[in-house]
């Protein structure tokens, strides 16, 4: 199965931002909403509290590394 059957950009955008907000308030409550949703409508199986707990921590490790590379590639044009 290719991701991109089932993933739009968009849908990755949405999900890194709820890990965000599940961060910063300890809610994972809107992570596993969505997840559980998303799972749903394109028939994949249905997450764990580990699943969840995990594509938190992914999502952020992503981000903070973006955020590293954007930096460099600004200060190092």
């Amino acid at each position: 199965m290719n991701p991109k059957d089932k993933y739009s950009l968009q849908d990755w955008a949405q999900l890194f931002l709820l890990a965000t907000v599940a961060a910063e308030t300890k809610n994972v409550s809107l992570v596993t909403d969505w997840v559980s949703q998303h799972s749903t409508a394109h028939d994949l199986p249905q997450p764990s509290g580990n699943d969840i707990k995990y594509l938190i921590e992914e999502a952020l490790q992503f981000l903070e590394k973006f955020s590293e590379n954007h930096i460099d590639n600004m200060y190092n044009r």
